[in-house]
C-alpha cells in the first residue's frame, strides 16, 4: 500500500440540488491533506505555509475544532480516543481549504483516521455554516465505503434540520473522491462530491495553486451567496434558522448501523 503522507489535492467540487428545484454548480478547487501531528514541522519546512501564523497559505487552530485556540491535534485526538475504534487509529489527516492571505471559509473539513497498516478506521466530518455555527460528526469506518448520520446542524438556508447524510468514502491515494448526499422525506435532496488528483506538497505546488486560483476562499464564499440568490429566483424561500445543537459533537457507535 502506498504510504499516506501530507499533500495537495487539486480537482473539482460539484453540488447538485435535486428537490424541490433542480440546480447545479461546479468549480475548481485545491485542498490540503495534512498529518495533524505534523503541522508545526510542515510550517518550518515550507516557505509558503504556516501553522497559526500569517502566510500566503496557513492553517489556524481558531478555524477548526472548538474554535477557541485549542490545537487541532488535541481536539481531533480527543474525538478519536472517545470513539469505539480509537485504539486502532495511529494517524489522522485533515482535508480542508487553507487560509489564503489570512482568510478562509471551510464548509466542511474531513479527518481521515488510519491504523498502522494504512487502513481507514475512522472518519470525522466538521461542518460549518455561514452563520458561524459548527458541528462535528464522528463515524467509525468498518470496511464499508458508505457511512451515514442524522443531520444535526442547519446549513443551507433553504433546508431545515430534517434528514440524514450519506457519505461515500474512498481511501485517498493518487485520487481523492468523496460524495455526500442529503436525504429528506425518504428521497435525495442534495448531493455534492469532490474528485481531485494528488500533488506533492511543495512551495512550487502551493505557488502554482495560488496563481491558478488566487482568491479561492473569496470565490467559495461569493459562490455560496450567488448560488443562494439564484435559488431564491427559482422559487425557494429561506427556512428560519434554529439554534445550534446543545452538543457540538455527534459520536456514532459501532453497534449502530452505518446506513
Amino acid at each position: 500500500m502506498t504510504q499516506i503522507t501530507s499533500c495537495l489535492y487539486r480537482g473539482e467540487v460539484v453540488h447538485r440540488r435535486l428537490a424541490p428545484v433542480r440546480h447545479n454548480l461546479r468549480y475548481r478547487v485545491y485542498n490540503l491533506f495534512l498529518d495533524i501531528d505534523d503541522l508545526p514541522q510542515l510550517s518550518r519546512k515550507l516557505w509558503l505555509f504556516s501553522y497559526n501564523r500569517f502566510n500566503l497559505f496557513s492553517i489556524s487552530d481558531h478555524k477548526h475544532g472548538r474554535g477557541d485556540g485549542t490545537s487541532i491535534r488535541d481536539t481531533v485526538w480527543e474525538h478519536v480516543n472517545s470513539s469505539d475504534v480509537g485504539p486502532e487509529v495511529s494517524k489522522v489527516f485533515m482535508f480542508c481549504y487553507p487560509r489564503v492571505l489570512g482568510y478562509v471559509f471551510n464548509p466542511l473539513t474531513v479527518y481521515y483516521g488510519f491504523n498502522t497498516a494504512g487502513e481507514l478506521r475512522l472518519m470525522i466530518f466538521e461542518v460549518n455554516n455561514t452563520f458561524g455555527d459548527r458541528h462535528t460528526y464522528v463515524l467509525p469506518f468498518v470496511g464499508d465505503a458508505h457511512l451515514s448520520c442524522t443531520k444535526k446542524l442547519y446549513v443551507s438556508p433553504f433546508n431545515d434540520l430534517e434528514g440524514h447524510y450519506d457519505f461515500t468514502v474512498h481511501v485517498p491515494g493518487d485520487q481523492l473522491k468523496l460524495t455526500i448526499v442529503l436525504t429528506t422525506q425518504h428521497k435525495p435532496c442534495l448531493s455534492a462530491w469532490f474528485d481531485g488528483t494528488r500533488l506533492a506538497l511543495t512551495d512550487g505546488a502551493l505557488l502554482r495553486s495560488f496563481v491558478g486560483l488566487p482568491f479561492l476562499p473569496l470565490k467559495i464564499v461569493a459562490g455560496i451567496h450567488w448560488e443562494a440568490a439564484r435559488l431564491w429566483f427559482k422559487g425557494l424561500r429561506m427556512v428560519p434558522r434554529p439554534a445550534p445543537p446543545d452538543h457540538p459533537v455527534s459520536m456514532k457507535k459501532l453497534s449502530e448501523k452505518t446506513r
